[in-house]
């Protein structure tokens, strides 16, 4: 099964990523073949990580939550607080095959539904399908949040692909679900491919 994992880093624990950075990403390595997509998600000029983004698959919420208790950032005392749901995979790419433009940035987008999100989903979502197939080549991934025994989504991820940030505001503002005002309280921001998923930088 698939989770989404959102890891949060502490304030003022520059100085701990970069010790711990070596050992966190030998751990990622040796989750390659079960990663979808990685990464930190950091500020909008990209000069300071705000905490790491992965969607992976793991055989249970047990191994996924051992997975994260494992994280060399967590470990370090940098990562305290995560937020992890299963999650449903809409399209197959992963960080080998996406849709991708020399050039762009990417941007995370996460959102969990409002507490009378079901009618939301419900009433929009073919405007929904069908305004992400259209701009499919803007889109590395994307995917409903599920509950924990997968009876129902209850929020969405996107990891978008796009000019500027500018530009992943405006394609959100016009996403259906998120402009029939569906999610509470909802992140986009800016985010990078972990280094060793990086296959411009490999």
């Amino acid at each position: 099964m698939y989770f989404s994992i959102l890891i949060y880093d502490e304030p003022d624990t520059v100085h701990l990523r970069d010790e711990h950075r070596q050992a966190h990403l030998d751990y990622l390595t040796s989750f390659n073949d079960q990663t979808i997509f990685a990464g930190p998600f950091v500020v909008e000029d990209d000069t300071l990580d705000l905490g790491s983004f992965r969607l992976i698959e793991l055989p249970d919420r047990v191994t996924a939550e051992r997975h994260i208790a494992n994280e060399p950032f967590i470990l370090g005392g940098m990562q305290k607080r995560w937020r992890l749901h299963r999650w449903k995979r809409s399209v197959p790419n992963t960080w080998r095959d996406c849709p991708r433009t020399k050039g762009n940035l990417q941007a995370l987008f996460y959102g969990l539904d409002r507490p009378d999100g079901a009618a939301i989903r419900q009433e929009f979502h073919h405007a929904h399908s069908a305004y992400l197939k259209e701009h499919a080549d803007n889109i590395l991934v994307r995917g409903p949040l599920r509950n924990d025994d997968d009876t129902k989504s209850i929020g969405s991820v996107l990891l978008l692909d796009m000019p500027d940030m500018d530009a992943a505001r405006d394609f959100m503002a016009n996403e259906p679900f998120n402009k029939a005002g569906l999610y509470d309280n909802p992140m986009l921001t800016r985010w990078r491919f972990g280094r060793i998923f990086d296959r411009f930088k490999v």
